[in-house]
């Protein structure tokens, strides 16, 4: 009866929080944040306060700026936890609904179309490339009309009109160069496929202005004539902006106002430009086909040179922004890293010496100062190169060994982590002590955690099959730390999969160009790779893609074909030819193309890597929870900001101290797989959510309810002994009274049967004596 009582009490008051205080102890539609301490509206929550926690306690408005300019970042889900989530422009306006308030969807009727469509004048939209087609895509035939800036007649055959009025050939569509005043012939291609010309089909076809070589860029660069003049520096040596201020000496096509001057250039001729800063002439107006001057969107140039990282357009001008931890340089606007000059950024890899430097940043130019030195084993192969920043040691695939080793840079030992393996493909998160690598015998993607340069240290490893093709030509794979991704590259294509199902890999880019070699700058989300497409000066060309691959342009840097490089700033760390310095040139901002050397060495440069010291954003969950999520037996893997996995370990290995040989004093250590070396099955993981818990109010509310009752069960117990022992008394002075009034009680006789024996007869008389109930018998035993 009391459990019951306690169990009703319990769900009483669950179901009064419930109802009287709304969704996990807050009333109405509001939602908890920072441990549940206090309610917010959902519409407030990452926006007006940003310590909203998740049931862990890890916050989640961490990665998700408030003033985003190119996605809605909302309220997903309140059920079973508050999702926070941040929508790309292709996800807005798309008829479903993502935002638990709709705010991706609410405003959507007539006033905005999806990215990358066109509203017609009566509400609809279609895609931007069905605009001056020839063939009427709206109901009302508005993407055809000359208002939009379509002049089908004055183009001729085979050629595009641009919204801002001018002509160009087809040919030039989706060439990786802005012809078109807007970029309208960049803006809307298909994103798979990249079509960029080479550099001798520009050299051979560039009708309009080629910028001058130099001494470093000994290439032909081919611009529109839209960029000369337009008071950016397109050329490296700057020659698009030189020769700008001869005015026209005879009459000019140019609009007669004061907004309008002729530039009478000695390459490409008349020149009308806008005398406002950041102006161009367009005719996409609704009014009339005159050319009149308007903001210039430089944050929607198809070359994308004006920012390193987020870019905002303004009336004349445009603003930049960087990722946390940065701080923008407002000359050159461009971003720089917080930097320690006490730890090493940068690692460089000669024959005998492994030399550690910090590189120092200045507005005009970058330096380095050497840090220290360890001596290495000349005859050890480092293939794959990373560095973990937090242990301090270098990890490396060695060809030659077929084998994983590590060099201590605190204890100067060399230790073997991993061998027998055939590597196609390496990656290392130091952040989360996590190697990924595509083992080619097994045709295997191969997760090993948690990686420890020391001796006799066991590495558990979990691995996911792949088909043949994939496990052949993949040679290069990053983990994207940030949205929780692995990105490779074949000969000839960039491809992703998911943390959840990192095998399941999806094309996201082709290109005609051999694909040599890529890395991916996890802060800035962009991918730098370069083609195999050497020139006559054994050159090849640098191309970038934004982290979607949506947007991707030759950045008209060279660098030596077979150099490494890597992304810093604003700008690429590479080898030159000599391969005797490390060498740095500009990308975006106002230096671009400039550059300098950071450093010199006596020795051949064989490989270095930038370190990346700063804490990538986000919540190492399996680090604070795979304890008690996964069991001993099974790995941790953490698939996004909020969820984890747990894995079974498909083999293990024990690490020990290098010698000389590592094939023969290894080979009976060889990594002992569950079900063989070359064969291994996948095992389906069990997926662990992080869900939302009652809040800490609430649990004490219950843990103090459970008192309460527990306290009330004790009291009503003694009441219930009380009164029984009450009636006891009461009864046997009941009975004491009656015996006085009739002493014919006083004494009685049990009569038996012959059959029942003698023991049964003391036992019932034991009974009736010690019985409370029967007391009085005490007086006459002898009766019994």
């Amino acid at each position: 009866m009391i459990i019951k009582s306690t169990v009703y009490l319990t769900v009483t008051y669950l179901i009064f929080l419930k109802v009287s205080y709304g969704y996990l102890g807050c009333p109405n539609n509001l939602v908890p944040c920072r441990n549940k301490t206090h309610c917010i509206e959902i519409k407030e929550v990452c926006i007006d306060y940003h310590d909203c926690v998740n049931n862990d306690g890890d916050e989640i408005c961490h990665h998700l700026p408030k003033n985003s300019t190119d996605s809605i970042a909302c309220v997903t889900h309140i059920d079973p936890q508050v999702s926070y989530d941040r929508l790309s422009p292709h996800d807005i306006c798309n008829g479903h609904q993502d935002c638990f308030l709709n705010e991706d969807e609410g405003g959507c009727n007539k006033t905005i179309c999806q990215v990358n469509h066109w509203l017609c004048k009566k509400g609809s939209c279609i895609e931007n490339f069905l605009v001056c087609d020839g063939q009427k895509d709206c109901p009302d035939g508005s993407d055809e009309e000359e208002g939009v800036g379509c002049h089908h007649s004055v183009c001729g055959p085979n050629k595009i009109h641009c919204p801002t009025g001018q002509c160009i050939d087809e040919v030039k569509m989706c060439d990786g160069i802005a012809h078109c005043l807007d970029g309208f012939d960049e803006k809307n291609c298909t994103h798979t496929t990249s079509t960029i010309a080479s550099i001798a089909q520009v050299d051979d076809s560039c009708p309009e202005f080629t910028c001058s070589t130099s001494g470093t860029f000994n290439h032909p660069i081919c611009l529109s004539n839209d960029r000369v003049c337009d008071g950016y520096n397109d050329c490296p040596g700057g020659d698009d902006e030189h020769n700008c201020r001869d005015k026209c000496t005879i009459k000019s096509n140019c609009p007669t106002n004061s907004d309008v001057s002729c530039i009478q250039h000695p390459a490409v001729g008349q020149l009308c430009r806008c005398v406002k800063q950041g102006y161009r002439l367009t005719t996409k107006t609704p009014h009339n086909n005159i050319p009149i001057c308007q903001d210039y969107d430089e944050c929607n140039d198809s070359l994308g040179t004006y920012c390193s990282f987020k870019c905002t357009n303004t009336d004349g001008s445009f603003n930049c922004t960087c990722p946390s931890n940065f701080t923008l340089d407002k000359v050159t606007k461009t971003c720089q890293r917080s930097n320690d000059q006490s730890k090493p950024n940068l690692l460089i890899l000669s024959d005998r010496t492994i030399t550690f430097y910090n590189m120092l940043a200045s507005t005009e130019q970058y330096s380095s100062q050497q840090l220290n030195t360890i001596n290495i084993d000349k005859s050890h192969h480092f293939d794959y190169i990373q560095y973990d920043h937090k242990q301090m040691f270098v990890i490396y695939y060695d060809q030659i060994q077929h084998a994983i080793l590590c060099e201590s840079n605190r204890d100067l030992k060399t230790i073997v982590l991993l061998t027998n393996l055939t590597v196609n493909a390496f990656a290392y998160n130091a952040n989360e002590k996590i190697l990924f690598i595509i083992e080619n015998q097994s045709k295997t993607l191969r997760m090993y955690t948690s990686i420890v340069c020391d001796v006799s240290i066991n590495i558990p490893m979990h691995s996911w099959s792949l088909n043949d093709n994939n496990a052949n030509s993949i040679h290069s794979m990053e983990i994207d730390v940030y949205n929780r991704q692995l990105i490779f590259a074949s000969n000839s294509q960039f491809m992703i999969s998911n943390m959840s199902e990192p095998n399941v890999i999806k094309i996201v880019h082709k290109t005609d160009r051999e694909i040599k070699r890529f890395i991916y700058d996890a802060a800035f989300q962009r991918i730098f790779w370069t083609a195999d497409n050497i020139d006559s000066n054994g050159l090849s060309p640098v191309f970038t893609c934004n982290g979607e691959f949506k947007q991707c342009h030759d950045t008209s840097i060279r660098i030596p074909s077979a150099s490494l490089f890597a992304f810093f700033n604003d700008g690429l760390l590479y080898i030159p030819s000599s391969k005797k310095s490390l060498d740095f040139i500009r990308i975006y901002g106002k230096n671009r193309f400039s550059g300098e050397s950071i450093t010199s060495t006596h020795d051949q440069i064989r490989s270095f890597v930038f370190i990346d010291n700063q804490q990538t954003e986000g919540s190492d969950l399996c680090m604070k929870y795979s304890t008690a999520r996964c069991k001993n037996y099974q790995l941790c893997l953490q698939i996004n900001s909020i969820n984890m996995t747990c894995l079974s370990i498909d083999g293990s290995f024990l690490s020990k101290q290098a010698t000389t040989d590592i094939d023969n004093s290894m080979s009976q250590d060889a990594l002992k797989l569950s079900v063989g070396d070359n064969s291994i099955s996948p095992v389906e993981s069990q997926q662990k959510t992080h869900r939302y818990r009652p809040s800490n109010a609430i649990l004490i509310g219950i843990i103090t309810l459970g008192i309460l009752v527990t306290i009330l069960a004790f009291f009503v117990k003694r009441c219930h002994n009380r009164f029984i022992q009450k009636a006891s008394r009461d009864e046997q002075s009941q009975n004491e009274r009656r015996l006085i009034i009739d002493p014919s009680l006083d004494e009685f006789t049990i009569v038996t049967d012959d059959r029942v024996s003698k023991k049964h007869i003391d036992y019932a008389r034991d009974i009736l004596i010690e019985n409370p109930s029967f007391l009085l018998l005490g007086r006459r035993r002898d009766s019994i």
